[in-house]
C-alpha cells in the first residue's frame, strides 16, 4: 500500500515510518515499491503482533531491525526462505536491496530504525545486508525503550540515541567460538528433526546464513559435510530402531526417507553393513557385555 507523501520533521513516526512510495526504475523485482526518506535525517518505528507483514519493497536509505520479543521473518533478495530474527541480534539491510518481513509468532514485536548508509556505514561495510548480534551498549536503551509507549516523547528520544549507539558502534564482532556455536546448533537441529527434509538453502536461511557459509562452517567444526552428517545421525537413529524390533520400512520412514534400499545404501556407507544386520549386532553385543560382566563378577 502506497504511503502518501509527506513533509513532517525527522523522526515522526507515520503508518509508514516516514516513508512515502515511488516508482522503482527498475525494480530490483517486479511489483517493488520503494520507500524514501527524502530529506529526513532518519525515522524509527515499532510494529507487534501476530498480523503485521509487509510485501516486498526496497528503501533508499539503511534499515536496521531489532527484534524485542518472539521472531521477525525476514526474506532477502537473492535468498529462497525466510530466516527467523530474534532478540539478541539486529540485521541491517544497504538501501535498494529487496526484503520484506512478517510476524513470525503471536509475540512478536520488533523497533526499525532509518537512517543514510553512510551513518552506518560500521554495519554494511560494502554488503548488501550485514546480520550480527547486538551491540552490548544498546541492550540497556532497548529496555528502557521497551518499557514506553511507541507515541510517547521520550520514546522518540529514545529511538534517536539508539540509532547513535548503532552508527558509534556497528555490531558487536562474533566471538571466537560463535562459529563452533553455530555449527553446534546446526547439528542440533539436525538431530531433533530426522524425519523431515532438510533443503541447503532452508537450512542456511534458518541460521541467517548463506548456502556457502553454512556448508563451509560446518564442514569447518565438524570435519565432514551436511549432508554425511544428516547419514550418520539417521544410520544410528534406524539402527537403534531396527535393534528394538521395528521393521527396516518402519525405520526408514521414522528417519524421514521413503525406501528401505535409501537406507541400505546409507547403511553401507556409515556402518558397512545391511540394515537387517543390525538386529544381530546389537544382540551379540549383548551376549558379549553379559559375559564380560559374568566375568567381572566371578573376579
Amino acid at each position: 500500500m502506497a504511503c502518501p507523501p509527506q513533509a513532517e520533521r525527522p523522526g515522526r513516526r507515520t503508518a509508514c515510518g516516514l516513508f512515502r512510495s515511488q516508482a522503482a526504475s527498475p525494480p530490483p523485482i517486479n511489483g517493488t515499491m520503494v520507500f524514501a526518506l527524502d530529506q529526513a535525517e532518519w525515522a524509527a518505528g515499532a510494529a507487534a503482533g501476530p498480523d503485521y507483514a509487509t510485501d516486498w519493497h526496497i528503501h533508499d536509505c539503511a534499515m536496521l531491525l531489532l527484534p524485542r520479543r518472539g521472531a521477525l521473518l525476514v526474506e532477502l533478495e537473492g535468498q529462497r526462505a525466510a530466516s527467523p530474527l530474534r532478540p539478541g541480534e539486529a540485521l541491517l539491510v544497504s538501501p535498494g536491496h529487496g526484503h520484506r518481513t512478517r510476524a513470525g509468532d503471536a509475540a512478536h514485536r520488533h523497533i526499525v530504525l532509518y537512517a543514510p548508509a553512510d551513518r552506518l556505514g560500521r554495519w554494511l561495510q560494502g554488503r548488501p545486508w550485514r546480520r550480527g548480534l547486538l551491540p552490548a551498549a544498546m541492550a540497556p536503551l532497548l529496555a528502557y525503550r521497551d518499557a514506553l509507549a511507541d507515541d510517547a516523547g521520550r520514546a522518540r528520544l529514545a529511538d534517536r540515541l539508539l540509532l547513535e549507539e548503532a552508527a558509534a558502534t556497528g555490531p558487536d564482532p562474533a566471538p571466537a567460538e560463535h562459529g563452533a556455536d553455530l555449527a553446534q546448533a546446526i547439528a542440533r537441529h539436525l538431530s531433533s528433526h530426522l524425519q523431515a527434509p532438510q533443503p541447503l538453502d532452508a537450512l542456511a536461511a534458518r541460521f541467517g546464513l548463506s548456502r556457502r557459509q553454512m556448508t563451509r562452517l560446518f564442514q569447518r567444526h565438524h570435519g565432514r559435510s551436511i549432508a554425511d552428517h544428516l547419514g550418520a545421525l539417521r544410520v544410528q537413529e534406524a539402527a537403534r530402531r531396527i535393534a528394538a524390533g521395528q521393521a527396516v520400512l518402519a525405520a526408514a520412514h521414522a528417519v524421514g526417507l521413503a525406501s528401505p534400499s535409501h537406507l541400505a545404501r546409507l547403511f553401507r556407507r556409515h556402518a558397512g553393513h545391511a540394515p537387517s544386520q543390525a538386529r544381530s549386532l546389537a544382540r551379540s553385543h549383548a551376549r558379549s557385555l553379559a559375559r564380560s560382566l559374568a566375568r567381572s563378577g566371578a573376579d
